[in-house]
C-alpha cells in the first residue's frame, strides 16, 4: 500500500510542472498538481535521494506517562510530544530516500521563532491558525485557489489564501467547537445522547451535578480555553463571520450581541456550578477528568477526542469518549467545520521540491490524518471515518444538524483583531475572560459587575476602532 501511495505522490509532484491541477478518479492515483507559483518543480524525483529536509511542527501523537496527583488530589499523567509523526516520516524516507529531520515542539507559540527566519534552516512547518499576514512573508505560495478547489473542493476556500493563492495546505479538517463527552457518565444521568436544546442540556448538567460529577471540565488558569465562546457565537447567530462583523457596531459585547449572548450562557453555567469549583493548573488534568469520568464533558473540538481516548484508564473501552454537536444556542443546531493545521513550505528553503513531496505524502495518508483527530480532505483520498465523524454525517443527513464552514481570516477579521489587540482585549481571548470572571457566583442573579465590564470593554473597543480608523468592508 505504501509503495502504491509513493507512486501516486511522485506522479503528483511531477504534475507540478503544469498548472492544470488534474485530479484522477482512483484513490491510489488521485494526487493532483499543486501549482508552480513558487518555482517548485520536480522533473526527476529520484534526483532528490539523499536530500535532508527539516520539518518543524507542534503535531504528534501524545504518549502518556505514569499517573500522578496534583495538590488538589486530581489525577493527571505526564504527556510527551513524541514521534507518531516520526513513523510517517520514516516511511517517507524509506520510500523516497529523502531524509526528514523532525523537530516537534510542545505548542503553537513555540513555532514562531522557527519559521520567522529568513534563511534556509526550515523547509516545512505547520502553521497554526494565526493571521495569514503574520506568516505569509515566510511561506512559499502552495497553489492557486482554483487548483486548491479542484483538489479539495469547496473546503479549499477555508485554507489561508490571498490574491488568488493558497499559502498552505490543510490535509484534514476538524469539527469544532462542540461537545466531547464520556458516554458512561451521560448514560448514568439518564441520557443516550447530548440533548438538542439548550434547556434540556442544562437539565442534563443539573442531573450530572447531583451525581457529584462535574458537568463541564474547563481549564481556566488561562483564557485560551474560552476560545470556544468565539465559535459558539457563530452558533448563537448562525453567522460564520460573526467575529469579523464586530466592526459593524460600537458595542460588540452588549448582552444582545452574539458574543454577549454566548458569554452570558457561559457565565450562567458558571453560576449554576456546571464547571469545576477550582481552577485546574494543567489542560491535561481537564482531559483526564473526562477520561476518568470525574467530569462529563469538555466543550472543544473533535481533534481532542483521540487524546482523551488515550487517557481512558485500563479496563475501560476508549470508545466511551464521544463527540456530538453543541445544543441549539438560538439559531439552530450547528457544528463548525474548522481548519486543521496548515502545512507550508518555507519561502527560504533550498529543498522546496522535497518539502512539497513530504506535504503531499501527508495529505494522502488518511490514517495519519485520522489519528491526528482529523478527517482527510483531499479528493480521491478515502477518509478513515471513525464514529465521531459518522455521527455528525448521519445527523447532517437526517437534518438534525448543520455544518458551517469556518472561513479564513479576511481583512475584516484581521482589522477586528487589531482593534482588540490595541484595546488590550485580544491576547488569549482576554475579552472573553474578563466578562466570564466578572460574574460573582455567590450572587448568581446579580449581573451588575458583569454589565459594568461589558460597558468598559465596549468603550475600549469603540475608542481603538476610531483611533485605528477601521470600518467594516463589504
Amino acid at each position: 500500500m505504501r509503495i502504491k501511495k509513493l507512486l501516486a505522490i511522485l506522479t503528483a509532484v511531477l504534475m507540478i510542472v503544469s498548472l492544470a491541477g488534474c485530479v484522477a478518479e482512483d484513490s491510489k492515483t488521485s494526487h493532483g498538481s499543486t501549482g508552480t507559483t513558487g518555482g517548485t518543480k520536480v522533473t526527476d524525483p529520484s534526483s532528490l535521494k539523499g536530500t535532508t529536509i527539516r520539518v518543524y511542527t507542534h503535531m504528534g501523537q501524545r504518549v502518556l506517562g505514569e499517573e500522578k496527583k496534583d495538590e488538589h488530589g486530581n489525577t493527571y499523567r505526564d504527556v510527551e510530544n513524541t514521534a507518531f509523526l516520526k513513523y510517517l516520516a520514516e516511511d517517507f524516507t524509506n520510500e523516497t530516500g529523502i531524509n526528514v529531520e523532525l523537530i516537534v515542539v510542545t505548542n503553537e507559540e513555540e513555532l514562531r521563532p522557527y519559521f520567522q527566519v529568513k534563511d534556509d534552516i526550515v523547509d516545512v512547518y505547520t502553521c497554526p491558525n494565526w493571521s495569514l499576514e503574520e506568516w505569509k512573508a515566510y511561506a512559499e505560495p502552495y497553489c492557486t485557489l482554483e487548483e486548491g478547489i479542484e483538489l479539495y473542493g469547496e473546503y479549499a476556500k477555508a485554507m489561508p489564501n490571498v490574491d488568488g493563492y493558497i499559502y498552505s495546505i490543510m490535509p484534514g479538517r476538524a469539527y469544532n467547537q462542540a461537545v466531547v463527552y464520556n458516554e458512561e457518565v451521560i448514560k448514568a444521568a439518564g441520557y443516550d445522547e447530548i440533548p438538542a436544546t439548550l434547556e434540556e442540556f442544562n437539565n442534563m448538567c443539573e442531573k450530572i451535578k447531583s451525581m457529584g460529577i462535574t458537568p463541564i471540565s474547563l481549564h481556566r488558569v488561562e483564557n485560551w480555553p474560552l476560545a470556544t465562546v468565539q465559535d459558539f457565537a457563530i452558533y448563537v447567530s448562525g453567522n460564520p463571520t460573526v467575529f469579523a462583523e464586530c466592526l459593524k457596531t460600537e458595542n460588540p459585547f452588549s448582552e444582545t450581541s452574539p458574543f454577549g449572548k454566548t458569554i452570558k450562557i457561559y457565565t450562567e453555567w458558571k453560576a449554576r456550578g456546571f464547571f469545576e469549583p477550582e481552577v485546574y493548573t494543567d489542560f491535561g488534568v481537564a482531559m483526564d477528568s473526562v477520561a476518568y469520568g470525574k467530569a462529563a464533558m469538555m466543550l472543544f473540538g473533535s481533534w481532542v477526542v483521540p487524546q482523551i481516548q488515550g487517557r481512558v484508564p485500563d479496563g475501560k473501552d476508549p470508545s466511551i469518549i464521544k463527540f456530538a454537536p453543541a445544543p441549539d444556542f438560538g439559531a439552530g443546531r450547528y457544528v463548525l467545520a474548522a481548519p486543521a493545521d496548515n502545512w507550508a513550505i518555507s519561502k527560504f528553503s533550498k529543498n522546496k521540491e522535497a518539502a512539497r513531496m513530504f506535504i503531499e505524502y501527508i495529505a494522502n495518508d488518511a490514517e495519519f490524518i485520522a489519528n491526528s483527530g482529523f478527517i482527510a480532505n483531499k479528493k480521491g483520498v478515502k477518509p478513515i471515518v471513525p464514529e465521531l465523524y459518522s455521527i455528525i454525517d448521519e445527523m447532517v443527513a437526517a437534518g438534525k444538524c448543520q455544518v458551517i464552514l469556518q472561513p479564513p481570516n479576511d481583512e475584516n477579521a484581521l482589522n477586528n483583531q487589531r482593534v482588540l489587540e490595541e484595546a488590550g482585549l485580544y491576547a488569549d481571548y482576554k475579552y472573553v475572560g474578563l466578562l466570564f470572571d466578572a460574574l460573582d457566583v455567590t450572587k448568581p442573579n446579580d449581573w451588575t459587575a458583569y454589565n459594568k465590564q461589558v460597558e468598559v470593554q465596549n468603550q475600549l473597543y469603540a475608542r481603538y476602532k476610531k483611533e485605528l480608523g477601521v470600518e467594516w468592508k463589504d
